[in-house]
């Protein structure tokens, strides 16, 4: 709660400056502190947010805040290719992030990690690209080389669906069955601001959900609402939660 507190008074301070015609670049944001973020920008027509993540449907994003207008939007972003050989090591995401982090990089300095059919790729920002390539050369016991990748990375979401039954739609409920809490610790998280809805922050835990939102706890991950059905004979509703893996 401390850290969200801090960073809505850190995105207020930088919308002021914004009003004096300051640019701000932020480092990589998970999607809790971009929904904080776009939830200020809301209340300032003439202050923007733009985001990128250096990856195509990225998860954490860069983000600028400038005065409504600015279009010279640079993010500043690289986004590396992980090579390696693929026959005799396997490399996974803790593994990145963890060798990454053990440099003494911040987490706001890395953005999405993504592992597919071509390969491992990374997106850093610009500014620590440097100490990055002269420092990193094993993810693991796995000796690597960086190289910028020479294609659009894209960040493909899996999620895998199971049915719940639930007393009502109030998201309380919803994240109770859907995180496996006590009523008790839902209402704690609402309260806390760590319950985004769409990327916009809920404290009401009465707030009904619907089809097709997205629902996000910092530090729990994200789900979506795929289908509600009709009450049971019990009363209870069938819901299909889709959680992200």
């Amino acid at each position: 709660m401390e850290a969200i507190e801090q960073f809505r008074k850190r995105v207020a301070s930088l919308i002021e400056k914004a009003y004096d015609g300051n640019v701000s670049l932020l480092g990589f944001l998970d999607e809790a502190m971009q929904g904080i973020l776009l939830d200020e920008c809301r209340y300032h027509s003439m202050i923007e947010a733009h985001g990128a993540g250096g990856i195509i449907d990225a998860d954490r994003k860069r983000f600028i805040i400038a005065p409504e207008g600015y279009d010279k939007l640079v993010f500043k972003i690289v986004v590396y290719e992980i090579v390696y050989n693929k026959r005799f090591y396997e490399i996974g995401h803790r593994q990145i992030l963890g060798s990454l982090m053990a440099l003494g990089i911040k987490r706001e300095c890395i953005g999405d990690i993504v592992i597919d059919d071509d390969g491992a790729f990374v997106a850093v920002t610009e500014e620590i690209a440097p100490f990055i390539e002269g420092e990193l050369h094993y993810i693991g016991k796995c000796p690597i080389e960086l190289k910028s990748a020479n294609k659009r990375v894209q960040n493909v979401t899996k999620y895998l669906d199971s049915n719940h039954f639930v007393a009502s739609l109030r998201v309380d409920a919803i994240i109770a069955s859907s995180y496996n809490l006590s009523r008790k610790e839902a209402l704690e998280i609402i309260k806390d601001g760590l319950l985004f809805i769409n990327q916009i922050n809920i404290l009401n835990p009465t707030q009904m959900v619907k089809e097709n939102d997205i629902i996000s706890v910092r530090h729990k991950g994200k789900l979506k609402i795929s289908s509600i059905g009709g009450a049971t004979k019990s009363g209870r509703i069938m819901v299909v939660i889709s959680k992200r893996i």
